[in-house]
């Protein structure tokens, strides 16, 4: 992995992290004023109402920071085939989050998600984000088949989604959850000079 590319890293958590910072007391108060916000029930520790846009600030500061390390030439060092997946990421990233932001907005139906969101998962597959290895115990990786990759790869990204937002239900679990998966990721990525994903793992991490 090019020495530079480790900079470009640090660039990306540390423009997430302050593009975070700076836009959370913002879409917090346009919650509030709006309405849109997560009262209590059964399910849900909190006992006051919590503001249900928190994921505008992270997304914003994941996309800030790839499109800065986009700008100042970043992406350039990557193989190509890795800046396109990058960028395949980052636009799944990006349906997916309108998916999860209307929903906050007019609850949208459990089936209407799940459709959209597969159908999403699917087009991301078909730009090259997909699992084509699974880690078998006392097997090591194990090829998988395209025809098998498809519904796996669907299966994954639905799923991984949805956990996120079924365990939000405290506020500020579903956000530390993930920022804890992004920082092992990104070490993960960088002891095996995975570049692309240290660089989306850096993005998120920050936020």
């Amino acid at each position: 992995m090019p020495t530079q590319l480790y900079l470009y890293h640090l660039i990306a958590f540390l423009a997430s992290m302050t593009v975070v910072l700076w836009c959370t007391p913002v879409v917090k108060s346009i919650g509030l004023k709006s309405g849109h916000v997560d009262r209590p029930n059964e399910r849900k520790i909190h006992q006051r109402p919590m503001v249900r846009l928190g994921g505008i600030s992270i997304f914003g500061g994941t996309l800030t920071a790839l499109l800065i390390v986009w700008w100042t030439g970043g992406f350039g060092l990557l193989p190509f085939d890795k800046e396109w997946e990058v960028w395949g990421v980052t636009l799944g990233g990006i349906a997916f989050f309108i998916i999860g932001l209307l929903d906050d907005l007019f609850n949208l139906s459990a089936f209407g998600r799940l459709i959209m969101q597969s159908s999403v998962a699917g087009i991301a597959w078909g730009v090259g984000v997909r699992i084509d290895f699974l880690s078998i115990p006392f097997d090591g990786l194990v090829e998988i088949d395209p025809w098998l990759s498809l519904p796996i790869t669907i299966i994954w990204l639905v799923g991984m989604a949805n956990a996120i937002n079924w365990i939000d239900g405290l506020d500020g679990l579903a956000a530390g959850v993930s920022g804890i998966a992004a920082v092992v990721m990104l070490i993960v990525a960088l002891f095996m000079e995975q570049s692309a994903a240290a660089l989306i793992a850096a993005a998120l991490a920050g936020g």
